[in-house]
């Protein structure tokens, strides 16, 4: 009006009414996050500073991954190959020279789960506290001694003492890593992650079995016998693992200092994009245990992963007793037979987590491969022929890797924040490697029948279990998101974490 142009404001910092607009327009979390962030901080943070370039973030998972994966993935290789090689051993000369029974040997199956089970869900509540370099290389370390050791075993007493002290200090091992990667990487992008270990699991099983395949010729040399070379190398291997551990991982895996100002910067966009799965309190806090506790799907999760687990510690530990003494084959033979099988079973692993990963799929996918699975123990229990049920080893092994891999990362996938998921993910695997010791307890006598059997209900309970958690997660998130619309009235009176109505189930 006066002839004078009206000053240029200068952008304001978002203020309380307009978050509460922001909040009741958008009802997105994210949001929320960054209002409160600004409020708080005095900080002004857009929503659209929440957005990466994709080609950028590709580089920095890549970056992290050529970081984290591989260690991470040689430590677990070896703790496979240690903790199941007893398999291999028993078939190369251990029955012999200790003296071993049936009932002795399922006896040192079980015993390491004693201590395994126990060691689950502090591991993974401590992760925070002491650094992962320190904590996960000690760990290593104490294994590669006691496996070491086991070569020079002379009884049977000493056996199973060393096998509680090897369960006390693996036991911790793959709940810490899978934390650790729910801690670095989104959700969507853990199944591939996850996968790539559970290979080298597999491969552990075919690489203990060439190694046995080759030591089984070596009678006598250094005063020892094959079997006894067998934990010794490996534990002299299994050495290297915690040197690079301690050496490899950074103090920081949150925020490591390896990344660049550029690279921390987006790892920080990140956290905030994942803010409702990361959680807000670095503390301890028992409440969030107690939420675990309360919630069904550490339960239904942890049933799965129990069932699952039985063919994992069924396969790894006792396909070479399953050949030789089950079927008929010489103990060379049963070494070099469960070389392929186990590749195989890497291959479908890996496979099924890209395409889990692409398509943000977990239950679906578990659930085909256990029918393939239940098709191939009735094969075994009811066919005649050595071969034919070699062959129902290959069907038998598509949910030994598949199962328990994807599973874990589906109850990691559905539970924040950061300390409820340690407590479940604890549970999970505490509860799940109990299946561990029931293996060694129900796979007593060739060609055994019960064993499988028993899988195969397992297999088949877990199978149910799975159709029942996809329906209810997928009718949770139809209400949810029926509610976010307006269309249905929300009658929780506080939500947090998981519980959020934007925080949406994986399938």
């Amino acid at each position: 009006m006066n002839g004078q142009s009206s000053p240029v404001k200068e952008p304001e910092a978002i203020t309380v009414n307009e978050c509460d607009l922001m909040k009741s327009l958008t009802k997105l979390s994210v949001v929320d996050q960054v209002c409160e962030q600004s409020i708080s901080d005095d900080t002004q943070i857009l929503p659209e500073s929440l957005h990466i370039d994709p080609a950028e973030e590709k580089a920095l998972v890549r970056r992290l991954d050529r970081r984290f994966v591989p260690v991470l993935a040689f430590a677990y290789f070896l703790q496979s190959l240690d903790k199941t090689n007893i398999g291999n051993a028993y078939t190369s000369g251990m029955k012999e020279d200790l003296n071993l029974t049936s009932k002795q040997y399922s006896n040192a199956v079980s015993v390491l789960y004693s201590t395994f089970l126990i060691a689950q869900v502090p591991t993974t509540l401590y992760l925070r506290a002491i650094p992962p370099r320190y904590f996960l290389s000690g760990m290593v370390f104490c294994w590669s001694i006691i496996t070491l050791c086991s070569g020079f075993v002379q009884s049977y007493h000493s056996l199973i003492a060393l096998r509680v002290l090897l369960g006390a200090f693996e036991g911790g091992y793959f709940p810490a890593m899978v934390l650790l990667v729910s801690m670095i990487y989104k959700p969507e992008e853990q199944a591939k992650r996850i996968a790539f270990f559970f290979c080298c699991a597999a491969l552990a099983g075919a690489f203990g079995g060439l190694i046995a395949t080759g030591l089984a010729t070596v009678h006598g040399a250094g005063g020892l016998n094959g079997w006894r070379w067998l934990y010794i190398i490996e534990g002299l291997i299994s050495t290297t693992a915690a040197v690079w551990i301690y050496f490899g991982l950074p103090t920081d895996v949150e925020m490591p200092s390896f990344l660049n100002d550029r690279e921390q910067s987006l790892l920080r966009v990140r956290s905030k994009q994942r803010s409702q799965y990361i959680g807000t309190q670095p503390e301890f806090n028992w409440a969030l245990v107690w939420d675990a506790l309360k919630d069904f799907k550490v339960y239904t999760g942890l049933m799965i992963q129990f069932c699952q687990n039985i063919i994992l510690y069924a396969f790894t530990t006792f396909l070479p007793a399953i050949l030789k003494l089950g079927m008929g084959y010489t103990s060379r033979q049963a070494q070099y037979l469960t070389v392929p099988v186990y590749i195989l079973a890497a291959a479908v692993f890996l496979c099924s987590a890209l395409f889990s990963d692409r398509f943000n799929l977990r239950g679906p996918i578990i659930l085909f491969f256990n029918v393939v699975t239940i098709i191939g123990y009735i094969i075994m229990l009811t066919a005649k022929s050595s071969g034919v049920k070699y062959f129902a080893c290959y069907l038998m092994t598509f949910s030994a890797f598949t199962g328990p891999g994807l599973n874990v990362t589906w109850v990691s996938n559905n539970i924040a924040p950061h300390y409820k998921r340690a407590t479940a993910i604890g549970l999970s695997q505490m509860f799940g490697n109990l299946a561990g010791a029931i293996a060694g307890q129900v796979y007593i006598k060739p060609p055994y029948v019960l064993g499988n059997s028993f899988s195969l209900g397992c297999v088949t309970f877990s199978s149910l279990l799975i159709a029942l958690q996809i329906i209810i997660f997928y009718k949770t998130n139809v209400k949810r998101a029926a509610i976010l619309r307006g269309e249905v009235i929300d009658k929780v009176k506080e939500r947090s974490g998981d519980k959020v109505l934007d925080f949406k189930y994986c399938i």
